[in-house]
C-alpha cells in the first residue's frame, strides 16, 4: 500500500485501485483525554485496521481533504473529479472515503462531471469510526475495494451488503448500518458469501472516450412545499441571481392552486427565465404533473417535473446543466428530464 506520492509494490495479478480519502467518520479516532472523535492520518489506520485490502487489490491511498462532508463546496467535487480523470489510465477502479451525510451529492456530481465513465468509482464510508468495536467501516472498505475491481461504468455507493448506482440514491437513516437506499432503481450488485453483479442494471460501457466536464452553478435554490405555504418567498427569487428553483411537491408533484396558490409564482419565475423543477416528497414512485389539475396547472405555468429523480440529484443536475449550459433555460428544462447517467427513468 502506498500514499500519495509514495511507492507501491505492484504484482501484475492484482488489479490497480485508488483509494481516495475525503475525510467523515471512517477513520477518525478518539483522542484523549475525552475521547471526542478528531480525523486521524487515514494511511496508518489502513495499515493497522485493514492490512488484508493488499489481497484484493493493489492500493495507493491519496488524501484529497480530510473534511466533514456538510463542509464540502463545488470546488471540493471539481478536485475529485479532476484526481479520478486524470488518473483513469494508471488505476482499474477507484474508491472514495466519504462522509454519510453528503455521499449522495459527491456521487451525483461525479457521475455528471465524469461523463463516459469506463471504470468503477465506489463511494463508501461508515456510521461508526473504524477503531470502534461495532464498526461497519471494515466490511464497508472491503466490499467497496472488491467492487472497484469489477467491470462496472459507473459511480456507485457500496454501503452496508448493496452497490447502489451513485445518483439514484439517497441517506435514509442517521443509525442503521445500511443507511442507504435506492427508491426507484435495483441495486447494483449485492454482496453476501457472494460478490453478485447485476449486469442488466449497469450502464453500458461508453462508446467514446471519456470527458471531464467540471462546471457547476450555485445559483439553485431549494423549498419544501407544505400546506399553508405562503408564495412570497418564491417572489423574491424573481429578481434574484438564482437561476434555478426546486420545489419539493406532494405526491406526484401536487401544490396548492386555490388559497395560497402557488401557481402565479411559478409563472413570475418561469417568464423570468428561470427554471422550476418539481420533485416529489414520496421516496418511491415520482411526478406527473399531467396526472391532477394542480400538477397541470404547475405544467402550465412553466414548471418541469422530474419523473423519477431524487431531490438531491435533481439539485446537483440542475448545477452541472447551468454551468454547462448557463444563460439558456429552454436547453436546460430539456437535459434536465433527459437521463445522462442514469439518473433518471426515460419518460
Amino acid at each position: 500500500m502506498a500514499n500519495s506520492g509514495g511507492l507501491s509494490m505492484k504484482a501484475a495479478s492484482k488489479p490497480a485501485i485508488l483509494i481516495l480519502h475525503t475525510g467523515g467518520t471512517f477513520g477518525m479516532m478518539p483522542v484523549a483525554p475525552t475521547d471526542t472523535l478528531a480525523p486521524s492520518d487515514i494511511q496508518e489506520v489502513l495499515q493497522r485496521f485493514l492490512p488484508e485490502l493488499e489481497k484484493i487489490a493493489d492500493l495507493s491511498v491519496e488524501v484529497v481533504f480530510n473534511l466533514d462532508s456538510a463542509d464540502l463546496q463545488i470546488h471540493h467535487w471539481q478536485c475529485l473529479a479532476e484526481q479520478i480523470f486524470h488518473q483513469l489510465d494508471r488505476y482499474d477502479g477507484f474508491v472514495i472515503i466519504h462522509g454519510t451525510d453528503a455521499m449522495v451529492y459527491t456521487a451525483a456530481a461525479l457521475s455528471f462531471m465524469l461523463q463516459n465513465l469506463p471504470k468503477p468509482v465506489v463511494l463508501t464510508g461508515s456510521q461508526r469510526p473504524i477503531a470502534e468495536i461495532r464498526s461497519d467501516a471494515r466490511s464497508n472498505l472491503i466490499n467497496a475495494v472488491e467492487l472497484a475491481t469489477h467491470p462496472i461504468p459507473e459511480v456507485g455507493i457500496f454501503f452496508g451488503t448493496s452497490l447502489f448506482r451513485g445518483n439514484r440514491t439517497i441517506k435514509y437513516s442517521t443509525v442503521e448500518f445500511n443507511a442507504f437506499v435506492s427508491p426507484n432503481y435495483p441495486v447494483l450488485a449485492s454482496v453476501g458469501l457472494d460478490v453478485k453483479v447485476s449486469h442488466s442494471a449497469l450502464l453500458p460501457q461508453p462508446a467514446g472516450p471519456p470527458r471531464l466536464c467540471p462546471a457547476m452553478s450555485q445559483a439553485v435554490q431549494v423549498v419544501r412545499y407544505f400546506p399553508g405555504m405562503p408564495a412570497e418567498p418564491l417572489l423574491r427569487w424573481v429578481d434574484h441571481p438564482v437561476e434555478a428553483v426546486v420545489i419539493e411537491a406532494l405526491g406526484l408533484g401536487n401544490v396548492a392552486v386555490r388559497e395560497n396558490s402557488l401557481i402565479p409564482a411559478v409563472r413570475a419565475l418561469t417568464e423570468a427565465g428561470k427554471v422550476v423543477a418539481i420533485s416529489s416528497q414520496c421516496l418511491h414512485g415520482g411526478v406527473d404533473l399531467s396526472r391532477y389539475a394542480n400538477g397541470r396547472a404547475l405544467l402550465e405555468a412553466g414548471a418541469v417535473g422530474v419523473g423519477d429523480m431524487t431531490t438531491e440529484t435533481t439539485i446537483v443536475k440542475l448545477m452541472h446543466l447551468l454551468g454547462c449550459h448557463a444563460g439558456d433555460p429552454q436547453r436546460i428544462r430539456q437535459q434536465l428530464v433527459t437521463p445522462l447517467a442514469g439518473e433518471i427513468s426515460p419518460a
